[in-house]
Order: C-alpha cells, then structure tokens, then sequence
C-alpha cells in the first residue's frame, strides 16, 4: 500500500509533461475548456524548467535551489551561449504569455506549436548534455575553449 502512494506522488516526468501539452495542442482535452492555451504554456514551462532541473542534479546540485533567472545565467557556463540563449528566450516567452491580460490575446496555436517544439528540442539537448561523459564525469562548466 505505501509503494502505490510513492508512485502517485512522483512529479510528471519532462516526457509526460510534453504528452499532455500536445495532447491540450491537439484538442483531445476537452475539459480545459478556454483556458487551454494558458494551460498549454505554463506545462510548456513546467518541462522546460524540469529540464534544466535534471541539468543541475548532474552538474551542479547546489544551483537547483537558486532562482530560475539565477540558473539561467549559469547555463553559458555549461551548454554554451547559443543554447542557453535559446532556453532564456523560451522561459522569457512563456512566463510573459503565461501572466494573463486582459487587453491580451490567448497565444494561437501556431505560437503553442513553434514553443512545444522548441521545448522539446531543448529538453532533448539539456539531457544530452547532462548525459554526456564530458559532463557528467568532470562537473565542470563549459568554457567553449579549447
């Protein structure tokens, strides 16, 4: 009996998160009713930040528990400027999308489509990168020299 209540409380894997994002995309949810494009996004941001989680626990515990802004600086450090650039201006996007205006239109779908592909590009490359013998075995940041 506790075994099947340590599974249920296990957080959303990054995968399942991009599922029920695309699955909201596709329009099989229908108990999202109007809200489903705002629902979209913050899952879009939840996988991104996971992503990025599973990063730190690899390279750098301690940095999992600094502020999202904090950790995205430090990402040059370790996947080079081009691809933290990349993950800064997604995160950037989707919490401004995800604060609701009212004077504001919901994203359309081919803005939900173009960031879940972006988020899952860059999920793919967080984990490769957390993942790689270069810096899972040596923990040190990327410097991009030689």
């Amino acid at each position: 009996m506790a075994e099947s209540v340590a599974e249920e409380s296990q957080p959303p894997t990054v995968a399942q998160r991009l599922a029920a994002a695309d699955e909201l995309l596709r329009g099989t949810v229908t108990d999202a009713g109007g809200l489903w494009s705002r629902a979209t996004v913050w899952i879009l941001r939840l996988a991104l930040e996971q992503s990025i989680d599973r990063l730190w626990l690899v390279v750098a515990p301690p940095l999992a528990r600094c502020s999202m802004r904090a950790q995205l600086l430090a990402l040059d450090s370790y996947v080079g400027q081009e691809t933290s650039a990349r993950i800064s201006a997604l995160w950037a996007t989707l919490s401004r999308v995800g604060h609701h205006q009212d004077y504001e239109l919901a994203p359309t779908v081919v803005e939900l489509r173009r960031w879940f592909d972006e988020t899952a590009r860059l999920s793919d490359e967080l984990a490769a990168s957390s993942e790689s013998d270069d810096v899972a075995t040596s923990k040190q940041p990327h410097t991009g020299r030689s």
